[in-house]
This record gives structure tokens, C-alpha cells and sequence, in this order.
């Protein structure tokens, strides 16, 4: 004769910090990034003409966009 025990029937797992909702700002952060696709796409279509320090910081930018896009309304993971 076995007696088995299911410690998990029933019950629900606890979590230590309340889980965020997975779902962030979808609206949001599509403006952000088709923002920041626009700015690197002017910077591709008139790079040539502009100076390098200025491609450099436009490049930089863009890229602290979708950073910021992400953080900010991203899907929470």
C-alpha cells in the first residue's frame, strides 16, 4: 500500500513578486518605432550629405528610441 501526496492539486504556485501584466502599450510603442525606422531611414536616404558627427548622433538617437520604446510601452516579459 502507497500513499501518494500531490503538494500541487489545488493549490496556486506563490510568487514572491506580483507578476506584471504581459501585455504593455501596443499603440505606443508602434509610434515610437515607426518614429525611430523614419529617423533611420532619413538618415540612410541623406546620409551622404550630411556630416558624420551629425549621422552618428541621428543614428543614436534612434537607437534610444526603440530603447526607450521598449522600456517604456514594450511588452512586459
Amino acid at each position: 500500500m502507497t500513499t501518494t501526496t500531490d503538494l500541487h492539486r489545488g493549490t496556486a504556485s506563490p510568487h514572491r513578486f506580483p507578476r506584471k501584466p504581459a501585455v504593455g502599450r501596443p499603440v505606443l510603442f508602434a509610434v515610437m518605432l515607426s518614429i525611430a525606422a523614419l529617423l533611420l531611414l532619413a538618415v540612410l536616404i541623406a546620409g551622404p550629405s550630411l556630416p558624420i558627427p551629425l549621422m552618428i548622433a541621428a543614428a543614436v538617437g534612434a537607437l534610444g528610441l526603440v530603447v526607450l520604446s521598449w522600456t517604456v510601452a514594450g511588452p512586459r516579459l
